[in-house]
């Protein structure tokens, strides 16, 4: 409450920074993996409103340190104190993919290597009493894939592979520790979208393949309706499921490289 009172007195503002990723690539080689993606921050600062709420006392400190009294809709051009700057924040905004996905499936394998000792003593314990290895259940535990490099994987093996990944998607970096483990991922961000989002609901498999062809050509990308898929904001799942359930009844066709890629998903999905 002191501080509050102290505070309140002040003509102290806080500022924020908001804005929006820029992405820039250099192709290093012919690969889907090969180039260099460089994320930039264009943001701009703003007066946000006054260091605490002018008309209630906060309950305690974590309240004082997040101002939920600060309305974000309410920025305007003479609220603006810098900007819109465009900088590199983050160690990862500059980064070669082909480098980035082996340290993906480098760390993923070290952990589950760690886990190793553990893992082989454990067992899976039925009703009747029944012992099964849990490495008999998960016999490819070790040869997992990261879902990061599925992608690139999967978009070199099919007929996506004519077009560079850069000119469709940029890609979300995290690079961070967590419980004094170092995780990196990514989320993909399709540069652009389908105008709507395709449900399976009780469409056929040949209307759903009708629509996923129109996906193609507005995206201007073949087999473009499969990674917006993976990605789930325009594609559902489902879909997928219902397109490789019809290839399986030999009722609608894929080429042959996109129908091997949807089956091999289809059997081990993997989503951002």
């Amino acid at each position: 409450a002191t501080v509050w009172r102290r505070l309140q007195d002040t003509d102290l503002q806080i500022s924020e920074w908001h804005g929006n990723s820029v992405y820039a690539f250099a192709p290093t080689g012919s690969g889907a993996a090969d180039y260099v993606q460089i994320a930039l921050g264009r943001e701009t600062e703003w007066c946000a409103g006054p260091i605490v709420n002018p008309s209630r006392r906060p309950w305690g400190k974590e309240e004082l340190l997040d101002p939920s009294w600060i309305t974000h809709d309410e920025m305007s051009d003479d609220k603006v104190l810098a900007g819109p700057l465009y900088r590199l924040n983050r160690a990862s905004s500059v980064v070669y993919v082909r480098t980035f996905l082996a340290r993906c499936a480098r760390l993923e394998r070290d952990k589950r290597e760690a886990r190793r000792p553990e893992l082989e003593r454990s067992a899976w314990v039925s009703s009747d009493g029944t012992r099964t290895p849990f490495l008999d259940l998960q016999p490819n535990y070790f040869d997992f894939t990261p879902r990061e490099v599925r992608f690139f994987q999967d978009w070199e093996q099919s007929s996506a592979r004519a077009s560079r990944v850069y000119e469709h998607w940029a890609l979300d970096i995290r690079d961070y520790e967590h419980k004094d483990e170092r995780e990196v991922a990514f989320i993909p961000r399709p540069l652009r979208l389908p105008d709507e989002r395709l449900e399976a609901g009780d469409s056929s498999v040949h209307m759903l393949m009708d629509r996923i062809e129109a996906i193609d050509r507005e995206m201007g990308l073949p087999f473009a309706w499969f990674f917006l898929m993976t990605h789930g904001n325009k594609v559902s799942p489902e879909v997928g499921e219902t397109i490789a359930q019809g290839l399986r009844e030999a009722r609608v066709r894929l080429p042959d490289h996109d129908a091997k890629v949807l089956l091999r998903w289809a059997d081990e999905r993997y989503g951002f």
